[in-house]
């Protein structure tokens, strides 16, 4: 792989020297690529557009995440909201996406809207 990407170093940038040898792939080895770099599954190809103050955002949480690796990122087949996978809410146009959304949060508001929280005696309202 390395003389690969050696012979085109001076033309063309890394990451499209990768994109070709993967491309020559079959679907067996591409698996094993996502098996070996798990978070290739959760990146969406808009992100390769993403502004300066954005990426360094992600890379901020990022570094944060990394700290816990109790906190796994979500998978495709996890359960998310409105009874939808992760996966399945995501691909769901934007306007149903916002449905979903919007009809989890009113049930979690429904749900939430009796509950009674404890207070001391000697507690002041919030203003």
């Amino acid at each position: 792989m390395s003389r690969i990407i050696e012979r085109t170093a001076s033309s063309v940038a890394p990451v499209e020297q990768i994109a070709r040898l993967i491309q020559r792939f079959d679907r067996r080895e591409k698996a094993r690529l996502v098996q070996l770099v798990p978070e290739l599954r959760t990146i969406r190809p808009e992100e390769a557009n993403l502004p300066a103050v954005q990426e360094e955002l992600m890379t901020y949480f990022d570094g944060r995440l990394a700290r816990h690796p109790e906190l796994r990122p979500m998978q495709d087949r996890d359960p998310f909201v409105g009874g939808l996978t992760v996966a399945a809410f995501f691909a769901l146009p934007e306007a149903e996406q916002d449905r979903v959304w919007g009809q989890a949060h009113a049930e979690a508001e429904r749900e939430l809207g009796a509950y009674e929280q404890p207070v001391r005696e000697d507690a002041l309202p919030a203003r």
